[in-house]
């Protein structure tokens, strides 16, 4: 199966979404990988993450989506990760993305929008916004690969079928490229983590081989706005995204 894209959707936020976003796309170009991260989220978590403003006066993501768009190629930013340029977001995306509804095609417009560079990467990360509104659409549908980060917690499952039900919606009853990530494993949590488990249940051959452990330094390297290979690359978080990449990179192989 050949991954070059991959969609980091979510339907609800506190999952870890974000910090996947940020770890994935820094450990493929750590692989010597031209990587683009595009970031969806009018929140720019992922954008300010990785240490590039987006609030001075030059394009982002929302301009891809204007009449007429903006080309990719004059929106893209350097990130301080070697290889890896970022789609930048801030929250003038979230007034953009309410005109969105009315677009005909409408989860076309971001494949459409990157189709011209994807020749350029190796490899394209979405983060999606924690919903499952027009954004989240048009990433899902300009992905070859859907990751699924679940949080460790009580509830995890709710919403998960509304998810998922969406991809089959975006891309066809045959699509099988997803798969659901563990996140914030707390492994003192014995009932809980039993609990979370016996609810996906159903998913288990969908679940990835890798989990995320909770993992402070992960936070702490969105703080200091750099990558947690950079921060702490010795850290859980770091070796479990390490591990994580290795995984994926075999599907594609």
């Amino acid at each position: 199966m050949g991954i070059q894209t991959i969609s980091i959707a979510t339907h609800k936020g506190g999952t870890g979404k974000t910090v996947t976003s940020m770890a994935l796309s820094a450990a493929l170009a750590r692989r010597g990988k031209r990587v683009l991260l595009a970031d969806l989220d009018p929140q720019g978590h992922s954008t300010i993450g990785l240490g590039v403003e987006a609030n001075d006066g030059l394009p982002t993501v929302r301009d891809v989506f204007t009449e007429p768009p903006v080309p990719v190629h004059r929106i893209l930013r350097h990130s301080g990760v070697p290889g890896l340029e970022i789609l930048p977001s801030n929250i003038r995306l979230e007034r953009a993305a309410q005109f969105i509804y009315m677009r005909p095609r409408r989860e076309e417009l971001l494949r459409r929008a990157l189709a011209p560079i994807r020749p350029n990467f190796d490899y394209i990360i979405i983060d999606c916004p924690p919903s499952l509104g027009a954004l989240t659409e048009t990433g899902i549908a300009a992905a070859d690969f859907v990751l699924v980060p679940c949080q460790m917690e009580a509830r995890a499952a709710d919403g998960l079928v509304d998810l998922l039900e969406l991809v089959t919606v975006l891309k066809g009853d045959g699509f099988q490229d997803w798969r659901i990530l563990l996140t914030k494993v707390d492994h003192r949590k014995t009932i809980t983590n039993q609990a979370v488990q016996a609810a996906l249940s159903p998913w288990e051959s969908r679940m990835f081989k890798t989990a995320i452990p909770q993992s402070e330094p992960l936070n702490q390297a969105q703080i200091e706005r750099t990558d947690i290979f950079t921060f702490d690359a010795k850290s859980k978080g770091a070796v479990a995204y390490d591990a994580l990449t290795e995984e994926i990179l075999s599907y594609g192989r």
